[in-house]
């Protein structure tokens, strides 16, 4: 089997998942590491360098030697809601995608690359890189206002994966950045952005003031940030959820694990996962909140209005 038959076989295979997929030669990776090299140069916030210096690896070749292409995945997900008991109410509680069930999605997409690749002589590694400008330039994806990019049909609720693969490609999409059209007309994001974070006079996320940004690690959350800003267990779907590219999509949600009031009041209290009553412990991780900590009593605080 040539290559233009391995790549049309796996990007069928692919789409009957529901994922859709594009591929780029690796000497596309310079010019995106440069544009993102730009970017951080201009970025003074210690945490926010931190973070990204956690989270990303730019040295390709870890993972993959003598790569040749890079593949990018956008996989369908849905958000999911917990319900937490307190004070005599049943509260609800979302995690946005991108939190949960992460190696399920790598579970179902390497088999599916071992048919078409391994069983073809072709390695192929997953990558810890910045993701969203690749997807743009791909065609995979384009941006909205928020900064958050869009999938066509999937709106933003989807995980974006890569991979590199010493599979030879030659043919493939480019372009610049590209905003969706519906866009230039369109503010709902930036007026109901809560903290500022999107500002109609710059083309990048002010990051220094999402929400996210502050629930997502320990530190102590600026006293700016008002209660009732808190929207979701971690993260933040303001944006998200008032998109009108999202209208087809922002109901789909995977009912999650119901804690009762007793419960709930360990989560909040007991800091540490270990020091939990055997059943809460096997509850927590069975549903994957222990992937919150150990943010989560905090943040459950916050959202039930007692912190």
């Amino acid at each position: 089997m040539n290559e233009s038959d391995i790549l049309g076989k796996l990007g069928e295979e692919l789409l009957e998942e529901g994922i859709k997929s594009r591929w780029v030669p690796i000497s596309r990776w310079k010019e995106i590491r440069d544009e993102i090299n730009q970017v951080l140069d201009g970025l003074t916030d210690p945490g926010i360098l931190k973070y990204i210096g956690t989270c990303y690896d730019f040295d390709i070749e870890k993972s993959l030697e003598n790569p040749r292409s890079l593949l990018i995945l956008s996989i369908p997900k849905s958000k999911v809601r917990f319900n937490f008991n307190y004070d005599g109410e049943e509260i609800e509680a979302i995690v946005p995608i991108g939190y949960l069930n992460l190696s399920y999605v790598k579970d179902r997409i390497e088999p599916i690359l071992e048919r078409s690749l391994g069983a073809n002589g072709f390695k192929f590694a997953s990558l810890q890189i910045p993701k969203k400008l690749l997807a743009v330039k791909s065609g995979l994806a384009r941006y909205g206002r928020n900064n958050i990019t869009y999938v066509e049909d999937a709106g933003s609720y989807f995980q974006l994966m890569t991979y590199a693969s010493d599979l030879p490609v030659e043919d493939h999409e480019w372009h610049e950045k590209r905003v969706m059209k519906m866009c230039e007309k369109c503010d709902l994001c930036l007026r109901n952005c809560p903290t500022g974070a999107i500002d109609g006079s710059r083309f990048l996320l002010r990051a220094e003031r999402c929400l996210t940004y502050f629930n997502e690690e320990e530190s102590e959350i600026p006293d700016w940030v008002e209660s009732s800003w808190h929207n979701c267990l971690v993260g933040c779907l303001r944006c998200q959820d008032v998109c009108p590219a999202n209208k087809k999509v922002s109901r789909n949600i995977i009912e999650g694990t119901t804690f009762s009031g007793e419960e709930t009041e360990i989560l909040m209290r007991v800091s540490k996962i270990e020091d939990f009553p055997q059943a809460l412990r096997k509850k927590v991780e069975d549903s994957e909140l222990s992937i919150l900590y150990p943010v989560l009593p905090r943040n459950l605080g916050l959202l039930l209005g007692v912190l």
